[in-house]
């Protein structure tokens, strides 16, 4: 069991060695022992964290790095200025990677909510009654990124407690693929070379059960949710690693698309 003061520091070294554009060698602490733990951390990085909200990542846990009755998707922060609206790009978009950390791509089909949540006093969501708030559905590229090299395999606690190893987000042009319609086809394609396939039915549950999942943590831990977040919701066509000044390109068929090219983490000033 973790104490404030041991989830304080772990947190304040996160958030400096993000700030600092600098990685880490490892986890700056004992790994967190449960979801709970991991996220009571994320919010004391949060609050030392000087940006604002833009939306939440939503990441699949799969059965076998998960403990019993805990969530099979696990959420981070998406930060004003790591966000980036990129409909009729001229050219990529730069996005910052922890070099010597951990970085890679995921093509991404991101919910814009178009309203505030509203109170739930029957229980849990359900992915029937996320998708039935008004919400536009659009085409995005997660860059996944994090101060420490192996976060992946160190587990979800890792993941979650380093912000959901998020380090931003270029969302582009809306796409058309609600409950009842034809699955968008995505492909993923790095320096033009195809890296990937796949659909929003390659999420286990579907994107709206991870919508739902997002929001019960979030009311649990005492989040508000409101009109314009984002929600990336999960890898479509698959983690893809990405090093420096590489170019992404991810395509919806028969529909638009959008490019980064990535660079060095810089240091953030603050705010």
């Amino acid at each position: 069991m973790s104490t404030p003061e041991a989830d304080d520091a772990i947190a304040a070294e996160l958030v400096a060695a993000r700030t600092e554009g600098r990685s880490l060698t490892g986890f700056p602490g004992a790994i967190p022992g449960s979801m709970a733990e991991a996220y009571r951390i994320q919010d004391r990085a949060i609050s030392q964290w000087s940006d604002s909200l833009a939306g939440w990542k939503i990441g699949f846990i799969p059965a076998d790095r998960r403990s019993a009755g805990e969530p099979d998707r696990l959420i981070g922060p998406i930060w004003r200025r790591q966000f980036h609206l990129s409909e009729e790009q001229a050219t990529p978009t730069e996005m910052g990677i922890f070099a010597d950390g951990f970085a890679a791509v995921e093509a991404e089909l991101v919910i814009l909510l178009s309203q505030d949540l509203p109170a739930h006093p029957e229980g849990d969501w359900t992915a029937e009654e996320a998708a039935g708030l008004e919400q536009e559905l659009l085409i995005g590229i997660e860059v996944a990124s994090s101060p420490i090299p192996d976060i992946n395999s160190l587990g979800p606690t890792v993941i979650a407690a380093d912000f959901g190893n998020n380090n931003g987000l270029v969302l582009g042009s809306v796409v058309a693929d609600r409950p009842g319609e034809p699955a968008v086809a995505i492909a993923c394609y790095i320096d033009g070379h195809l890296i990937g396939e796949g659909s929003a039915e390659n999420l286990p549950g579907g994107m709206h059960h991870g919508l739902a999942t997002a929001f019960n943590v979030l009311v649990g831990r005492g989040h508000s949710v409101r009109a314009g977040m984002v929600f990336a919701t999960g890898a479509i066509t698959g983690i893809h690693p990405i090093g420096l000044g590489q170019h992404c390109r991810v395509e919806v068929q028969d529909g638009p698309s959008l490019e980064l090219r990535t660079i060095a983490a810089r240091p953030f000033a603050s705010s």
